[in-house]
């Protein structure tokens, strides 16, 4: 018998499997389509319950029905999760998230004041299971904003209303913060012994405050007359400063003059004006220049428009005015 004769019952075996299950698809198949059809039918309606998408910045905590209840060990990354249908997957984002409540709090001096705070806070993806067990999702309201509101209260109660929204609102901020973390950040396992802390706090800011209005009115009566006062005290300072400089431009102007005057003659002013005429004398434009008739010997430059009466001194024209105006009288010996 050769090898290959081993082989053709299998064949024939395979061949006789198909045969009997496409004869029996063929008796059944109205059953087998239906089967398959409600198959899908179910599979498309519980698709909801069994697979989960996981969003990014997130992370899930699975609650099982029959398996003990919240798995606070693992935690579920992103993606797709694939669940019993009768289990839960809650789902926690673990990005940075932020809060803007509003709080009544009242100052030393017995001042009601409305304060809004900004608390910017994140979840740790380690210990969200525990978070999940404890508090669940609504921990934002139940644990960090009752927190904060508390200390906000105890803190601004130790300050008076000025130190409140003026030196120490920075301290403030800070103290609130260091005092929240301290009392509600860390958790506890079951043996009560702490862990990682459940939440990140990462800021407490005051964004604004509301005061009486009578109150407000004061505070901005105070304010303007605070700047009026700054402002009057800049106008003397300017004032001063004017002076000094009035002071100093009149010294240099003295200065100036009485080192110009020792060193400049009469016969050097006169040399100056003689080339300044003659500069004004060739100049295109029409004009009458007096040789001789202004003081001192200066000549005279008449332009147009201009008598001779309103140019000329009258000491001198002389008696026949010059010879009428065109040239300077005849000096006496």
């Amino acid at each position: 018998m050769t090898a290959s004769s081993y082989f053709i019952p299998a064949r024939t075996s395979w061949t006789t499997r198909g045969k009997s299950l496409f004869s029996l698809y063929e008796r059944n198949r109205t059953a087998v389509r239906l089967t398959v059809l409600v198959t899908g039918f179910c599979l498309a309606a519980i698709w909801p319950w069994i697979c989960i998408t996981v969003p990014a910045g997130h992370v899930a905590v699975e609650w099982y029905r029959f398996l003990g209840g919240t798995d606070v060990e693992h935690v579920r990354p992103e993606g797709a999760r694939f669940i019993f249908p009768w289990d839960k997957l809650a789902i926690y984002d673990t990005r940075i998230q932020q809060a803007t409540p509003d709080f009544d709090v009242l100052s030393s001096d017995g001042l009601t004041i409305g304060v809004n705070v900004a608390v910017r806070f994140r979840v740790n993806p380690i210990t969200v299971g525990l978070l999940h067990k404890y508090v669940g999702p609504d921990y934002a309201n139940n644990l960090i904003l009752l927190a904060v509101g508390a200390y906000a209260r105890a803190v601004l109660a130790r300050n008076s209303t000025e130190q409140i929204y003026t030196a120490r609102r920075l301290e403030l901020q800070d103290e609130i913060k260091r005092s929240v973390i301290a009392d509600l950040m860390t958790a506890f396992d079951t043996a009560g012994r702490p862990e990682q802390a459940w939440i990140f706090l990462d800021d407490v800011l005051i964004r604004s405050m509301r005061f009486p209005a009578s109150v407000q009115a004061a505070i901005n009566r105070k304010m303007e007359q605070h700047q009026l006062q700054q402002e009057y005290a800049y106008r003397l300072e300017r004032e001063q400063l004017e002076s000094k400089r009035k002071a100093i431009e009149a010294d240099g102007i003295a200065h100036f003059q009485a080192t110009v005057s020792s060193s400049i003659s009469d016969a050097y002013l006169r040399w100056r004006s003689i080339e300044a005429a003659l500069a004004l004398a060739q100049s295109p434009n029409a004009k009458t220049v007096v040789l001789g008739g202004g003081r001192d010997g200066m000549p005279i430059i008449l332009g147009d428009g201009v008598t001779p009466e309103t140019q000329i001194p009258h000491k001198m024209l002389g008696s026949e005015k010059a010879g009428q105006y065109g040239a300077p009288a005849t000096p006496s010996n």
